[in-house]
């Protein structure tokens, strides 16, 4: 995927960030709390009646609230090995997939910033549950046992770049944590993709109370960054790697598995108290952390860098070029390849490969699940449909309701669904026997972007044929050498 020019400007971008780096005097920390499973829009920030997250408030308050923050791939791994290095899940070879190793030679945002004099590093989950067999370390930099011990063994004077991957909202939960807690469980908005009942409910107000905890965390950051007078010169950034694990949510390419709160604060740099609705990716970050330190963005990254939003004064649409977004799926637990556009109006999605889609399905292991006293099981079964297993994800496969063909129902090679009426994603257009010719011809202006942009940023799957169902989990041992060079 990668030629020889592509190799020789890394090693020149590497050797020449020190030197950009004196583009900007007194470059910027960067902060980022990047939470694990976490939907859009749970946040009160966002609206949300139940759940309670000062911080990200704050954080949305004193810097930028983007409303269409979506993530390259609802899948822990490449989510973030897209957000480090900038580029779509599906440049990255083996760094597609759930577990998959990140090639050595690809860039990312913390090398670069390291080489050019910041201080790295990372605690809890980084680049997570990659072994890194080709780079050898996590793309975020060293371990720190918290931000604490990175923050008072930091060189002085030395611009630093931390990555605080919690482990929260992902599961397991306490279960029914949530019936004792603080939380009104009557005031959750249930998304009409789960049922509503006793078990959603306190399966929902055990997610909130670890969205809760994950806030606490951010405050704790910020009262240190605070107290050392450091705040107002860090970009602090809160997100999540992909939505929720809850059925039709985390692995899939509707919103909720693909769209994600996202607030950036970065003192008097930013024009505080906006909303903005541009559709941003968080491979977005990667070249505006390099923009902001004056460091040179790689070619090679897809992302597109957010300070122009960031020095405008503007809310709502501010970069009018920004109205899609492009989301993917290749491997999670089960392979589902998968590629979707997003826009105001309408969700695109082409399935690769549809009949893959109950892989691992067995109903009669997971009834047998007792969440008390196996929280985090891991039988045959548990992971069907690339469902995280859970009391909802149980109950919805053994109790009849609306929901679960939706959930776990065949799919086809291709969906659409328009949000001015069906904001939920519920109704596929094109399931209809005989499609209106509006629909047709929306199914094709949609299609024929979709596949012009993703050969644009040369997805191998795509650009090989759209219609193949490719095996890229293994590598062969020649191109594994290659990874590691």
């Amino acid at each position: 995927m990668f030629s020889l020019r592509y190799y020789a400007s890394i090693l020149a971008l590497l050797t020449a960030a020190a030197c950009c780096a004196s583009a900007e005097d007194n470059p910027p920390n960067i902060v980022v709390v990047m939470g694990d499973d976490w939907s859009w829009p749970h946040a009160s920030a966002l609206g949300d009646p139940t759940v309670s997250t000062p911080n990200f408030d704050r954080i949305a308050r004193e810097g930028v609230l983007f409303e269409n923050a979506f993530v390259s791939s609802p899948s822990c791994t490449p989510s973030r090995f897209a957000i480090a290095s900038g580029q779509y899940h599906w440049r990255l070879d083996e760094g597609a997939n759930l577990g998959g190793s990140l090639a050595k030679i690809i860039p990312v945002y913390p090398d670069l910033l390291a080489a050019a004099g910041f201080q790295t590093g990372f605690c809890r989950k980084g680049a997570g549950p990659s072994q890194h067999t080709y780079r050898g370390s996590d793309p975020f930099g060293k371990r720190f046992k918290n931000f604490v011990e990175f923050f008072e063994n930091r060189a002085p004077g030395k611009p630093f770049c931390f990555w605080y991957g919690a482990g929260e909202p992902h599961r397991p939960y306490d279960w029914q944590a949530s019936r004792d807690s603080d939380l009104d469980l009557n005031s959750i908005i249930v998304p009409a993709w789960l049922p509503d009942n006793e078990t959603t409910r306190t399966d929902l107000g055990d997610y909130y109370l670890r969205v809760q905890q994950l806030d606490r965390f951010a405050g704790d950051i910020l009262e240190k960054l605070e107290a050392s007078g450091e705040l107002e010169n860090t970009i602090v950034v809160m997100s999540g790697d992909n939505g929720m694990p809850f059925p039709r949510a985390k692995a899939t390419l509707f919103d909720s598995g693909t769209r994600v709160p996202l607030a950036i604060r970065w003192g008097a740099k930013i024009s505080a108290g906006r909303t903005i609705s541009d559709f941003v990716s968080l491979t977005d970050l990667a070249p505006t952390f390099l923009e902001a330190a004056g460091l040179q963005i790689p070619s090679e990254m897809t992302g597109r860098s957010l300070l122009s939003s960031f020095l405008s004064e503007k809310s709502g649409q501010i970069d009018a070029n920004r109205d899609h977004v492009l989301t993917g799926m290749e491997r999670h637990v089960y392979s589902h390849p998968s590629r979707a556009i997003r826009t105001h109006d309408f969700l695109y999605v082409r399935n690769f490969g549809p009949e893959a889609w109950p892989t691992g399905e067995s109903k009669d292991e997971l009834a047998r699940i007792d969440f008390q006293k196996t929280p985090w099981p891991t039988q045959p079964g548990s992971f069907s449909h690339n469902v995280d297993p859970g009391p909802t994800k149980q109950w919805m496969q053994h109790n009849a309701c609306a929901q679960n063909e939706q959930a776990f129902g065949p799919r086809l090679a291709e969906e659409l669904y328009d949000l001015r009426s069906d904001p939920d994603q519920i109704s596929n257009l094109l399931s209809a026997a005989n499609l209106s010719d509006k629909v047709q011809a929306q199914r094709e202006k949609l299609a024929a972007r979709l596949a012009n942009s993703l050969r644009a940023s040369s997805d191998p799957r795509f650009a090989e044929s759209t219609g193949a169902y490719l095996d890229r989990d293994d590598a062969s041992p020649a191109k594994r050498e290659r990874l590691k060079k």
